[in-house]
C-alpha cells in the first residue's frame, strides 16, 4: 500500500452490513426509502414458463444459415434453447442442436437444388422443455 493510505479497521464490511439491517429494522423504514439509499434491490421475475417462447431470425452468410436467438433478459432461470431444423427432405421436424449460447450458425452444407430450411425452438430449464415454440421462420437455401 502506499505510504499516506490508513489502513481501516478489520470488520468494515459487516460494519456496513449491521448498519444496512439496523436502518430496515427501523419502523418507519420502507421501499420507496430503501431505494433512496440504494440498499433495496429490484426483484427479478422469472418468465412463465408456460408461455416464454424464443424468438428466432435466419440469416445467410457465406453458405451458412446464421440462426439469432437469445434470452429476452431471462438467462438466470434458462439453461439452454433447442434448436429444430425441416430441411424438407420428408424427415419433418429433427434436432438441430441445443445452444446454451445466444446465436446458433447451421454449417450444414447446402443442397444443390434450391430448398426451403425451416427452424423453429424452445427454451429448456432442468433437461426439460419449458414455454412455447418458437414461431416458425425459414429460408431459402441450395441452387
Amino acid at each position: 500500500m502506499p505510504a499516506d493510505v490508513t489502513p481501516v479497521k478489520t470488520g468494515a464490511l459487516n460494519r456496513i452490513f449491521t448498519l444496512v439491517g439496523n436502518i430496515k429494522d427501523v419502523p418507519s423504514f420502507n421501499s420507496t426509502i430503501g431505494a433512496d439509499l440504494a440498499i433495496v434491490g429490484i426483484a427479478e421475475t422469472a418468465p412463465d414458463y408456460a408461455t416464454a417462447r424464443p424468438v428466432l431470425s435466419v440469416l445467410i452468410i457465406a453458405n451458412r444459415v446464421e440462426i439469432g436467438w437469445d434470452w429476452q433478459g431471462y438467462a438466470k432461470f434458462l439453461d439452454m434453447c433447442e434448436i429444430q431444423v425441416d430441411r424438407d427432405d420428408a424427415k419433418g421436424w429433427v434436432l438441430l442442436a441445443f445452444d446454451t449460447t445466444p446465436g446458433y450458425i447451421d454449417t450444414t452444407p447446402f443442397p444443390a437444388a434450391l430448398t426451403r430450411w425451416k427452424y423453429r425452438a424452445i427454451y429448456h430449464m432442468d433437461d426439460a422443455p419449458v414455454g412455447q415454440w418458437s414461431a416458425e421462420v425459414s429460408v431459402i437455401v441450395g441452387g
